[in-house]
């Protein structure tokens, strides 16, 4: 599976709060191991998600800060890295969207999960990259294999990005 925004959101939060002296290794994922930074470098990362059901009600939170990953905090970490996963726990929570927030950095990125009529997924995501605004996403197949980004360039509305995704998403 290609690399989703979501999964490069993930693993630029682990870059910036990687572990001093880490050794990079093969991981069973593909992937390559945390990319060692000096502690100067790490820097303090909150993520709150609430998952909510069809009335709005929270069904389920998730709260995690860290400066460096521990256990506890990858919970957080694995929900925001694949939308396969923020999917499941969702639905296992009885919920139909999830609210993420993550801070790091000073700067603050709002992500909405919701599940459209049509049993695809939206994930919308707001805040400030580097001092600019951003309003970007994906529109996702109902079990998340398959993902269409699109990318608002911080404009306020994106109605004609999330269909233009869809419609992309679709024809694959």
């Amino acid at each position: 599976m290609r690399t989703t925004l979501l999964s490069t959101i993930a693993l630029a939060t682990l870059a910036i709060t990687g572990t001093a002296g880490a050794k990079p290794k093969p991981v069973p994922s593909g992937g390559s191991a945390p990319v060692a930074v000096s502690p100067a470098d790490m820097q303090p990362v909150a993520v709150e998600i609430t998952i909510s059901d069809a009335a709005g009600t929270a069904v389920k939170t998730l709260s995690c800060e860290w400066t460096e990953p521990q256990d506890d905090d990858m919970q957080c970490i694995r929900f925001s890295s694949d939308p396969q996963v923020a999917f499941a726990a969702i639905e296992e929570a009885g919920g139909v969207r999830a609210d993420k927030t993550l801070t790091t950095r000073g700067e603050t990125t709002t992500t909405a999960f919701t599940k459209r009529y049509d049993g695809t997924w939206l994930i919308r995501s707001r805040g400030t990259i580097n001092g600019a605004p951003g309003h970007w996403g994906m529109v996702c197949t109902a079990d998340g294999q398959d993902c269409q980004d699109w990318d608002a360039n911080g404009a306020k509305l994106a109605q004609k990005k999330v269909r233009a995704a869809a419609s992309k998403l679709r024809k694959k």
